[in-house]
């Protein structure tokens, strides 16, 4: 009996953190926990038994869609070729904040790990670590521009996932966020263009 009960214990987390990622994904961080119970296809009880808060259901979300960016920013940093792993984490941080308006919201925080428990601010301050190190590499190997700082990338990256679908009356199309990032990606090359006007973000 005990068995079969820590079984369903597995299966009600397993509901709930597949559909908090789900509704998170399409809402944002604001998303409600009805929701949420909704697709999941439980009580709020349930989820109160699995999850002391709203709060911790959110964190172990968030910990989960920033560990599998660090992964990636990892190979990147591993990439035997500077400017293709540049490249691949660019595309990566574009990819993640289109497909996950909650992940977004979090970035486009004031601080994204403020108010959060160490496990997440360890993955924020891991993910910025891997962004400098990969634009640093591909600036040791002459491969993109030296004066953009690494800190530039995250707000290039994420203007590219926050495009507009449609403007001006016109269609982006399939692959619309992919030409953007390309663009991004050749303006950020190596070259003897104007100096960048501003400082970079701090």
């Amino acid at each position: 009996m005990s068995g079969e009960m820590r079984a369903d214990a597995r299966r009600s987390v397993e509901l709930v953190v597949t559909a908090a990622r789900s509704a998170i994904a399409e809402f944002g961080l604001s998303v409600s926990t009805n929701e949420i119970v909704k697709r999941a296809g439980v009580g709020p009880a349930t989820l109160y038994r699995r999850f002391p808060s709203r709060h911790a259901l959110l964190e172990t979300i968030l910990l989960e869609v920033v560990g599998e960016l660090v992964t990636e920013a990892e190979a990147a940093a591993e990439h035997p070729d500077p400017l293709t792993g540049f490249a691949d984490l660019v595309r990566a941080l574009a990819a993640a904040q289109s497909a996950n308006k909650g992940l977004s919201d979090a970035l486009a925080a004031e601080s994204p790990s403020a108010g959060r428990d160490d496990e997440v601010a360890a993955a924020f301050g891991e993910l910025r670590a891997h962004i400098r190190r990969v634009t640093e590499r591909a600036q040791e190997a002459g491969a993109i521009r030296a004066d953009v700082a690494w800190q530039d990338v995250p707000f290039l990256a994420g203007a590219a996932a926050g495009m507009s679908t449609r403007c001006l009356g016109l269609d982006a199309g399939e692959g619309g966020r992919d030409r953007v990032v390309a663009v991004v990606l050749a303006g950020l090359r190596a070259t003897d263009a104007e100096p960048l006007p501003g400082v970079p973000p701090s």
